[in-house]
C-alpha cells in the first residue's frame, strides 16, 4: 500500500519523465521513506525499460540483481503491484516488491523495493504450531528455482510445479514419507508448500479407525443379540406353526397350535386352528360321501356286468334256434327254394354267426372288469411274433411285409397283453389288405418307468377328427361291407391297457395308414 501511494506521487512521475532533472530531492525523500527498517535494503526507481534512474539503499549494502531482468519476468498492469521471485545473494535471501508508476493509464516506470527475508527459529516454531504437529512450511519460486524454510534455502521437494494438485506424496532424503499440499500465492511468483509426516497423518486416522471398529463391533454385537432375541421370539411360534402345517399337509388334522400370543402370530395361529377344524370336518364328510358313492358305483358296475352277461347269455338260445332253423331250411329245402330265398337263408346263417361272435366278445368285455391282473415280466418281442404268425396263417395270399424291431420286455398279464397285440395286429392286417404291398411295422420306445409300444400300417388310415370314437364300444369308422368287424376290439384293448395303468392312443391320415401306441410298465429285475 505504501509503495502504491509513493508511485502515485507527482514528484516520482516528474522525475521519471524529466530524465532525472526535476523533483530529485522530493523523489529521493519518498524512496527513503520506503525503507522503514533494516530489512528493506534497497529501493530503486526505474524507467519503463527497467533502467535504474534513482536508488535509496543502506550504506554498505548492495543487491546485485539487474532490475531489468527481474521486470522481464513480470507482466505488470497499470497502477498495480506484485511480489517477485526469491533470490539468493551471498548468504542471504531477498525478494522484490514491484509497483508500476502510471501516468494517464500508461506505465512510465517502476518502483522496486528489495527486502531481506528474515525469520527467527522461534517465529517458525510458533507458525508450525498453528499448522499442527509434524507440519513443515516451505516457500518457493513458482518456477521451482529456489525453495526455503524461511531461514535458509532447502532442496526442492519432488513436486511438479507445472501441474499442481491438491495432495502429493513423496519421500524426503532421510527416507521419511510425507504428504504435502501446494498452492500458489496471489500477486506473487511464490508457491507455499505444507508437509505432514505420513506417519503422523495415518496415526490419527488409524486411531480413529480403531475407535470406529471397536464402537462398530460393540454396536453389531448388541444388534445381533437383540436380533437373536427378537427372531427367537418370532421363529419359535412360527416353527411350531410350520410343524403343524406339515402335519396338516400329511393328513394329520389333530395338530393344534398354541394361541397364547396377542400379536399377528397369535391371530395366525387361531386362524390356522380354525381352518384345521373346518378342513377336518369337511374331509370327514367328503370321505363319507366318497365311500357311499364308491359303494354305489361298485354295486352299479356289478349289476351292469351281471346284466350284460345275462343278456348276452340269454340271447344265445334264440340265436342258436334261428341259425339252426336257417341251416335246416338250407339243407332240406335248398333245392326247392329260388335264388333269392337261398341268398336270404345264407344271410341269416352268416349274420347269426357274426351275432354269436359279438355276444362272445360282449361276455369277455363284461368279465374284464372283474378279472384280476396277474403281473409277470413279459417277452414282448416273442409275444408279438407269435400273434403275427397266428394271424397271418389264415391269409390265403400272404403278401404282407412285417418288420418287428427289437422290443423291450414289460411287466403285466401275458394273456391280456396277448389280446392287445392280437387286436392291434389284426386291425393292421385287415385295413392294409387293400394295398398292393401291405406293410406292418412293430416297435418300442423305452422310457424311465413305462415303455411305449406301437403298431404301424400303410392301410386306409382314418381322419383325426374322429379319433375320439376309435376306442368306444361298437364304434366303427369304415364301412362294414369293406372291412369286417364288430367294433369292440379297440375298446377291449384300451380297457386292458388301462388296467395296467397305461395309456393308448392313435394317429392316422386317410389313405396314408395309421399307427397305434400303448404304454405298459417296464420289466422288473427281480421278476422272472
Amino acid at each position: 500500500t505504501a509503495t502504491l501511494t509513493t508511485a502515485r506521487k507527482e514528484a516520482i512521475k516528474k522525475y521519471i519523465q524529466s530524465g532525472g532533472t526535476d523533483s530529485l530531492t522530493e523523489a529521493l525523500r519518498s524512496l527513503d521513506k520506503l525503507r522503514p527498517d533494516s530489512t528493506w535494503v534497497l529501493v530503486e526507481l526505474t524507467d519503463r525499460n527497467g533502467v535504474t534512474v534513482l536508488r535509496s539503499n543502506i550504506a554498505g549494502t548492495e543487491v546485485r540483481v539487474n532490475s531489468a531482468s527481474v521486470l522481464s519476468f513480470m507482466q505488470m498492469a497499470s497502477d498495480s503491484g506484485k511480489v517477485g521471485k526469491i533470490y539468493t545473494i551471498k548468504d542471504s535471501m531477498y525478494y522484490p516488491v514491484i509497483v508500476s508508476v502510471t501516468d494517464r493509464k500508461v506505465n512510465i516506470g517502476y518502483i522496486v523495493r528489495w527486502r531481506k527475508m528474515v525469520a527467527t527459529p522461534k517465529a517458525i516454531a510458533q507458525f508450525s504450531q498453528l499448522l499442527g504437529t509434524g507440519a513443515t512450511l516451505y516457500i518457493g519460486n513458482a518456477d521451482g528455482s529456489l525453495w526455503t524454510d524461511l531461514i535458509k534455502p532447502v532442496s526442492a521437494p519432488p513436486v511438479d510445479t507445472g501441474h499442481l494438485r491438491n495432495v502429493f506424496e513423496y519421500s524426503r532424503p532421510k527416507g521419511n514419507r510425507v504428504v504435502a499440499t501446494v498452492q500458489s500465492i496471489a500477486n506473487t511468483q511464490w508457491l507455499v508448500l505444507v508437509e505432514f509426516s505420513q506417519q503422523t497423518v495415518l496415526e490419527a486416522a488409524n486411531r480413529f479407525l480403531r475407535w470406529i471398529i471397536i464402537v462398530g463391533a460393540v454396536i453389531i454385537a448388541i444388534a445381533i443379540f437383540v436380533a437373536w432375541v427378537m427372531s427367537r421370539n418370532i421363529t419359535r411360534p412360527l416353527n411350531r406353526l410350520t410343524t403343524a402345517a406339515s402335519a396338516f399337509a400329511g393328513g394329520d388334522y389333530s395338530a393344534i397350535v398354541e394361541e397364547t400370543r396377542r400379536d399377528e402370530i397369535g391371530k395366525l395361529a387361531r386362524a390356522f386352528n380354525a381352518m384345521t377344524v373346518q378342513v377336518h370336518q369337511a374331509q370327514q364328510g367328503l370321505e363319507k360321501k366318497v365311500q357311499e358313492r364308491t359303494s354305489q358305483l361298485e354295486t352299479a358296475n356289478k349289476e351292469l356286468e351281471a346284466f350284460s352277461y345275462s343278456v348276452s347269455h340269454d340271447l344265445r338260445a334264440p340265436l342258436r334256434a334261428i341259425s339252426g332253423y336257417a341251416m335246416i331250411l338250407k339243407e332240406d329245402y335248398g333245392t326247392k327254394l329260388d335264388d333269392e330265398a337261398n341268398r336270404i337263408t345264407d344271410k341269416i346263417i352268416s349274420n347269426g354267426k357274426m351275432m354269436g361272435r359279438l355276444i362272445d366278445d360282449l361276455i369277455s368285455f363284461s368279465r374284464m372288469g372283474s378279472k384280476e391282473v396277474v403281473y409277470l415280466n413279459v417277452d414282448m418281442k416273442r409275444l408279438a411274433e407269435s400273434c403275427t404268425a397266428e394271424l397271418l396263417q389264415y391269409e390265403k395270399e400272404n403278401k404282407y411285409q412285417v418288420h418287428i424291431h427289437p422290443i423291450a420286455a414289460c411287466y403285466g398279464d401275458p394273456s391280456l397283453i396277448k389280446q392287445v397285440w392280437t387286436n392291434l395286429i389284426s386291425n393292421a392286417i385287415k385295413y392294409s389288405s387293400t394295398q398292393t404291398v401291405p406293410c406292418i411295422e412293430i416297435g418300442c420306445t423305452e422310457g424311465p418307468f413305462m415303455n411305449s409300444y406301437f403298431v404301424r400300417d400303410n392301410g386306409v388310415g382314418f381322419d383325426m377328427q374322429y379319433v375320439h370314437k376309435l376306442f368306444g364300444v361298437f364304434q366303427r369308422l369304415h364301412n362294414q361291407k369293406l372291412f369286417e368287424g364288430n367294433g369292440i376290439g379297440l375298446a377291449f384293448a384300451k380297457r386292458i391297457i388301462n388296467k395296467h395303468k397305461g395309456e393308448v392312443r392313435a394317429e392316422g391320415s386317410p389313405d396314408e395308414g395309421a399307427i397305434f401306441y400303448f404304454s405298459l410298465p417296464k420289466a422288473r429285475d427281480n421278476e422272472k
